[in-house]
C-alpha cells in the first residue's frame, strides 16, 4: 500500500476536522452558545435523553465541566433535568425539542447537503467509508484518551506545538496559568488560526472554549523547576486579545505592537518582563502583581502613559522623567495624559528594583 495514498486520506480527514470545528464555532455564535455548550447539544439530540456521566464520558469533559454546560443549557431553555422513568433516584437531561426546532433545522441543512453528496456513491462504497469512519472514531477516542492519561514527566524535555482555529470569535483572551521560565508572545497579522503555541519541556494542558485559551501544567501550585517550562505564543492580529499570566515568569518577552491589547496582567511576579505594545483602544492597564526586578514597556511614540507603584523602586523612568529610589504610592503621568482617553496605565504591586515606561523612535 503507498504510504502517500494513506497520508493524502489523513490530510483530508484533518481538514474535515477543522472545517467540522469552524462550523461547530459558527452555530454556536448564532445561538447565543458556546462551543462546548452545542457540540453536548448536539450528543443529546443525536443520541437522546441520557445522565451527566454518560455526556461527560461522550464528549471528555470532566463531570464538573460537565455540569456546568447543563446548568447553562438549562437555563437557557434547551434542556431540563427528569427523574429516569426506570430509576427515580436518578437523573437524566433530555432537549426542549420546542426550544432546540431552530438548530434542529440549522443542523438539517447540513445533513441534507451531505446526503445529496453522499448520494453519489454506491451502497458498496458508503458501507466501506462507513466502515473507515467508525475506525477512525475509535483511534481518535483511544489516542484521546491515552492523552489525557499521559503523565507530565512523560514529556519532558521534548517539543509540543498546539493551534486553534479562530471561527467567529470576535475577540480572545489568552489564560497562562502556571508560570514558565521564559513565555514569549507575538502578534502576527497572517496567522490563520486563532493562536500557536510551541511548548520546550513538559506538555501543558491547553483548553480552548468560548475565546478563552486557557494554558496550565500540571500540579500547578506545587514547586517546580523555572527551567523546565518554556512557551512560544503567537496570537493572531485579526481580534482583540486580553493577556493573563498566573504564576510569574522568569523572563516575560512580549511584542505586541500588531495585536489590539485590551488588557495584560501577571500575577505572581517577574525577574525580567519586556513588552512592544501598540496604540491603546481605550485606558488599557498592564498590571504586575508580586513585584519585579526589571520591567520595560514600550509604546508607540505620542501615546499617553502613566506609572502607578504600590510597594516602592529603586528606579524608574518615563520618557523624560527619572526617579531614584522611592517607597510608598507613586503616581507618575506622561505630558500628555491630562484628559486622555487612550492610554497605557501601568500598575506595579508589591515593588520593582527598575521600570522604565518608553516611547519608540520611528
Amino acid at each position: 500500500m503507498d504510504r502517500k495514498n494513506i497520508d493524502s486520506v489523513l490530510r483530508s480527514l484533518r481538514r474535515v476536522n477543522i472545517q467540522g470545528s469552524f462550523l461547530g464555532q459558527t452555530v454556536a455564535v448564532r445561538f447565543g452558545l458556546s462551543e462546548s455548550d452545542i457540540e453536548t447539544l448536539e450528543e443529546l439530540i443525536d443520541m437522546g435523553a441520557t445522565t451527566a456521566g454518560k455526556l461527560s464520558e461522550i464528549t471528555g469533559l470532566t463531570s464538573g465541566a460537565v455540569t456546568r454546560v447543563i446548568d447553562r443549557l438549562e437555563q437557557a431553555g434547551y434542556v431540563r433535568r427528569v427523574a429516569d422513568p426506570t430509576d427515580r433516584r436518578r437523573v437524566i437531561v433530555e432537549v426542549v425539542p420546542e426550544k432546540v426546532a431552530n438548530i434542529q433545522v440549522t443542523l438539517d441543512q447540513v445533513s441534507d447537503a451531505s446526503a445529496r453528496r453522499i448520494g453519489d456513491y454506491s451502497d458498496e462504497q458508503l458501507q466501506l467509508i462507513a466502515d473507515f469512519l467508525s475506525r477512525m472514531e475509535s483511534v481518535t477516542r483511544d489516542e484521546a484518551t491515552a492523552l489525557r492519561g499521559a503523565r507530565e514527566g512523560e514529556a519532558s524535555g521534548a517539543s509540543s506545538e498546539y493551534a486553534a482555529p479562530i471561527g467567529g470569535l470576535s475577540q480572545a483572551r489568552l489564560l497562562f496559568r502556571s508560570g514558565a521560565n521564559e513565555l514569549t508572545l507575538h502578534g502576527e497579522s497572517d496567522l490563520d488560526d486563532l493562536y500557536r503555541g510551541r511548548f520546550e519541556g513538559p506538555v501543558p494542558v491547553v483548553r480552548v472554549r468560548d475565546g478563552n485559551v486557557i494554558i496550565g501544567y500540571k500540579g500547578f501550585g506545587k514547586p517546580w523547576d523555572w527551567r523546565k517550562r518554556s512557551a512560544d505564543l503567537a496570537l493572531t492580529t485579526a481580534i482583540p486579545w486580553t493577556v493573563d499570566v498566573v504564576g510569574g515568569a522568569h523572563r516575560l518577552n512580549g511584542d505586541l505592537r500588531g495585536v489590539d491589547l485590551r488588557g495584560f496582567d501577571i500575577t505572581g511576579g517577574a525577574d525580567s518582563l519586556r513588552l512592544s505594545l501598540g496604540r491603546p483602544r481605550g485606558e488599557v492597564p498592564i498590571r504586575v502583581q508580586g513585584g519585579a526586578n526589571k520591567v520595560r514597556i514600550e509604546r508607540p511614540a505620542g501615546v499617553p502613559a502613566r506609572i502607578t507603584i504600590d510597594g516602592g523602586a529603586a528606579g524608574i523612568e518615563l520618557d523624560r522623567q527619572r526617579l531614584g529610589s522611592t517607597a510608598g504610592h507613586i503616581v507618575l503621568e506622561s505630558n500628555m495624559s491630562a484628559g486622555a482617553t487612550d492610554l497605557i496605565a501601568v500598575e506595579v504591586t508589591g515593588g520593582v528594583a527598575k521600570l522604565q515606561v518608553l516611547e519608540t523612535v520611528g
